[in-house]
């Protein structure tokens, strides 16, 4: 009885609709997580341009200034790469707590205490000698290389190596004791500490929790996935590489690819490599740790003994050990990325070619997609007088695309007009061009997209350097998908009339945002079309509030790149040809109190001036 309510208009009892958790939260809770999760991945690229050209700089330099000069520059993005885990539970808290400082200084505080919990279990056992035998972890007792899989130093504490999913979970811990207790009202004896100070101090004591059951379940998932990188990397054909493509594509509309392929680029289950161990290189089994066999390499190193995840391994490699040379038998060999791969054993484990988890972007993001929209040009009818047009649109998408890996103008521009287009062609090509990108032997790394600034950092510049990363393979699989995906994606829309850009009334192109409203469509909040509006300040906000129902129907604002996300009271008091008049080029509503409005880059600017007019900050 309880789960209905009943009540009568007029002389006719209505019987209300069984009440339910409101739809969407989970639609919002994902967005909101893809958001935060792309703050810290945002900076990688900068970071790995530093590292990368620093790298090359270092590893050739024949003179002590020119080494400075490459450490000045490699080292800032080093450290970077370093810290991502304590960067992705800053960016996590701030995103859920409507970037409140506060909360970030405390998910600062928290994978601190986090990991000096951890670190207070660590124990050691020696034999007479004094040599490290095993180490004791709670009930758990390791042989170094399963310490190594576990361990590492995390902003100078040795602890678990819980990498991006520690700062995770730790920044979801200060989000929720954040929205909690930022309002707590305390005795007057220590009412200094109610409000927001009172955040830091309930994080400590949360931490110390997280951190001992981290310090209890965390052991077994590091070996875990230590065993799945190794046993993954062993599967035939490259056909790991395959998966992931197809996988990390098909997830790319739901914004769920950044958790997908997190896993793969920082943690063991991409690969590692442990200096520690006898170094096996070029078919010779030598005596020596690969420490020992580059001496001094290491010294400049941050001291860690092992290297996990595709991504941290490719700037491990290509910093440290590619390009550097190793006395065999009395006879000197270079170390390159190919020759590492030629056999299996030493310090390298899980990694069948590093890089593949990264580098089958390249292909479809510098080559495929530009010819697709090539294609989608070229489709438009001559007499409808539209290709100009159309060409000025989409070639921009096309080179946005083929510069930085920016794909979505195009990939949501066929995802939101014919779906089977992207997962029944684009997403398996992609598949194929990973697969065929580790099949080859190449061993290229990226930051977060494939695109050619980074096709010259990750890819010219090592083999220039001699270091073997086999770039020619993305510049000979893009050459071939360049046919490929113009005549497939030519005949495909011309064959089943897509309506591309040009090829109806509509010259735009789409985005993940239009795509989302089209399957929101039974939401009753239809996608519109206006010219962009410039950005005039505090009075434009002012209109878009109104346009929201005013003051009283907001509750939370905020944005991504190019969407305005506002939480609201009641959906129907929001004014969606209001908000188009003002600019915003779509409108759709992804849940029952959740209305977005598209207005390109403009929606950041919009959500700063909406935060101060309604809460003042």
């Amino acid at each position: 009885m309880g789960l209905f309510r009943t009540k009568t208009f007029g002389e006719k009892p209505i019987v209300a609709e069984k009440q339910k958790k409101p739809k969407g939260r989970i639609k919002d809770a994902i967005a909101l997580l893809s958001r935060g999760l792309m703050l810290p991945i945002a900076m990688l690229p900068i970071a790995g341009l530093f590292l990368g050209i620093g790298a090359a700089i270092v590893t050739n330099a024949h003179a002590p200034w020119l080494e400075v000069l490459g450490n000045v520059i490699k080292m800032p993005g080093d450290i970077v790469f370093g810290c991502l885990p304590v960067l992705f539970a800053i960016a996590i808290a701030i995103t859920f707590t409507k970037d409140s400082g506060t909360a970030g200084l405390s998910a600062f505080v928290g994978w601190i205490v986090f990991n000096a919990i951890q670190a207070a279990f660590i124990l050691t056992n020696k034999n007479p000698d004094g040599v490290i035998t095993s180490y004791n972890f709670l009930w758990y007792n390791l042989a170094p290389e399963k310490y190594d899989a576990i361990f590492t130093s995390n902003v100078g504490i040795q602890s678990l190596s819980t990498s991006v999913f520690g700062g995770i979970a730790v920044g979801f811990v200060v989000a929720f004791l954040y929205n909690k207790f930022k309002d707590i009202r305390l005795p007057t004896v220590i009412g200094f500490f109610s409000g927001v100070r009172f955040i830091p101090i309930v994080t400590f004591g949360a931490s110390l929790v997280l951190g001992l059951c981290f310090a209890i379940v965390w052991p077994m998932i590091g070996i875990g996935l230590f065993e799945f990188g190794i046993a993954l990397a062993k599967a035939p054909l490259g056909i790991n590489a395959l998966v992931f493509g197809i996988a990390e594509r098909s997830l790319v509309p739901f914004g769920l690819h950044h958790a997908f392929y997190a896993p793969l680029w920082f943690t063991s289950a991409g690969g590692s490599f442990n200096i520690d161990l006898p170094m096996f290189f070029g078919g010779h089994t030598t005596g020596q740790t690969w420490a020992e066999a580059l001496p001094g390499v290491f010294e400049k190193y941050n001291g860690e003994h092992m290297v996990a995840g595709d991504q941290h391994l490719w700037m491990f490699i290509n910093t440290y050990i590619a390009g550097n040379s190793v006395v065999i038998d009395g006879q000197k060999h270079l170390i390159t990325f190919a020759n590492l791969h030629q056999f299996d054993g030493g310090g390298l484990a899980g990694a069948a070619n590093t890089g593949e988890y990264m580098q089958g972007k390249y292909a479809f993001m510098m080559f495929g997609l530009p010819a697709a929209a090539a294609a989608m040009i070229l489709a438009v009818p001559k007499e409808t007088g539209n290709r100009k047009q159309a060409m000025s649109i989409i070639g921009s998408a096309a080179i946005t695309s083929f510069l930085t890996g920016i794909t979505e103008p195009i990939e949501f521009t066929f995802l939101f007009l014919a779906p089977w287009l992207f997962w029944g062609l684009h997403a398996i090509l992609a598949g194929v061009s990973f697969w065929l990108m580790s099949i080859f032997g190449a061993h290229m790394g990226m930051t977060f997209s494939g695109g050619a600034i980074d096709f010259i950092v990750y890819g010219v510049l090592p083999d220039a350097t001699h270091k073997a990363v086999h770039c020619y393979w993305a510049l000979a699989i893009g050459g071939a998908f360049i046919p490929l995906y113009f005549c497939t994606f030519y005949y495909l829309i011309k064959e089943f009339d897509v309506k591309t850009p040009g090829r109806d009334s509509e010259l735009k192109l789409f985005t993940k945002k239009d795509y989302q409203a089209k399957v929101n469509q039974k939401d009753g909040i239809a996608v519109q079309t206006a010219a962009p509006v410039k950005d005039d300040g505090s009075a434009l906000a002012v209109k878009v509030i109104a346009a929201y129902g005013g003051k009283e129907n907001i509750t939370n604002v905020d944005a991504c790149i190019t969407k305005l996300r506002v939480q609201v009271v009641d959906a129907e008091k929001v004014n969606r040809e209001e908000l188009t008049k003002l600019g915003a080029r779509g409108v759709f509503k992804p849940s029952p109190n959740s209305v977005y409005s598209v207005f390109g880059f403009e929606a950041d600017l919009i959500k700063n001036r909406m935060n101060t007019i309604l809460f003042g900050k």
